[in-house]
């Protein structure tokens, strides 16, 4: 296997309790040509102490330190340091299967893959480390599955990426949710072949502190909308033939929106009105696409109608 440089890059914030774990998966990696990049968006607890201890037994990571301004910039910087042919993002609560970037690697040898993609479990799950099959995909359905969102996510952190796709594409500043689903949209406009591969080979923290987790405002977790507005209108533009596919998604991510807003007793506002006008709209889409239950079809119509309901179901997004 040719050992081509391989770029991870992980922004750092107030991650102490989980960043040794996570470090020592990535140093531990079988593949060993790996510039190790890190931006610590301006740490208040003991990680940047932790990242330079790191950094001083591993000449391959480099630290950079900044003011704290939000994930968006924090990977912006990050994507100003590669230097690999290949990245991969890293969530600094998260952790890689030892093996995680050679399988990737071994995979895109096979077609010269844009990119590849593996699988993610949740916390210590025990993951597939058997099945190294492979399902190639070509861009306009690799697009369309990723506007399903249904087994294709927007998370960069299971992803193996050429870095030539980049084309100068950086994340939006502002957005704190989904910024990384936006950036995976546009980085696929660029493809012509993705690999997606059964091995679960990245750990997801399911980490009550993260932003995923935190209550609803418009600014951060609600600016998941703003996304797939943008995502919608694009589709419209780029591929028309899946329209309708993205505006059920849009409306999905609106219920979600209402949904955990309600639950965070969020006030009826603008906010509040525009997504349930959005859901009305496009509710007949929803049904049609299957993307989620009978009983989440029904909340979601609920919802679009009587706001305060949310705060007295029990749902998941997974």
């Amino acid at each position: 296997m040719t050992e081509l440089l391989v770029s991870i890059l992980i922004p750092v914030y107030n991650v102490e309790k989980y960043l040794s774990q996570c470090l020592d998966s990535v140093c531990g990696q079988t593949y060993r040509n790996l510039q190790i990049v890190i931006v610590n968006d301006g740490s208040t607890d003991d990680s940047f102490r932790i990242c330079k201890r790191y950094a001083a037994a591993d000449n391959r990571i480099e630290i950079y330190d900044k003011a704290n301004a939000g994930v968006a910039s924090a990977r912006n910087d990050l994507l100003s340091h590669i230097r690999g042919e290949y990245f991969l993002f890293v969530d600094s609560d998260d952790w890689l299967e030892p093996t995680m970037v050679e399988s990737l690697f071994s995979i895109q040898n096979c077609l010269d893959f844009d990119i590849v993609v593996c699988d993610m479990i949740k916390n210590d799950e025990s993951p597939n480390l058997c099945d190294s099959s492979y399902v190639s995909y070509t861009r306009e359905k690799i697009v369309k599955a990723f506007l399903e969102h249904k087994w294709l996510s927007g998370s960069l952190c299971n992803k193996l990426v050429k870095t030539s796709l980049l084309h100068n594409e950086r994340f939006r500043s502002g957005i704190s949710y989904g910024e990384d689903a936006l950036f995976f949209w546009h980085l696929l406009q660029h493809v012509d072949c993705v690999a997606v591969c059964k091995l679960q080979l990245y750990h997801y923290r399911m980490n009550n502190e993260s932003l995923s987790h935190q209550n609803w405002t418009p600014q951060k977790k609600g600016s998941g909308s703003i996304v797939w507005c943008t995502i919608t209108h694009e589709t419209k533009l780029w591929w028309q033939q899946y329209y309708d596919i993205a505006c059920a998604r849009y409306a999905i991510e609106d219920f979600w929106g209402l949904y955990y807003a309600s639950l965070a007793n969020y006030p009826y506002d603008e906010n509040i009105k525009e997504r349930q006008i959005n859901i009305r709209k496009n509710f007949r889409l929803i049904l049609k696409s299957g993307f989620i239950s009978k009983n989440k079809i029904f909340t979601a119509f609920a919802l679009a109608y009587c706001y305060p309901l949310g705060r007295f179901l029990k749902y998941t997004r997974k």
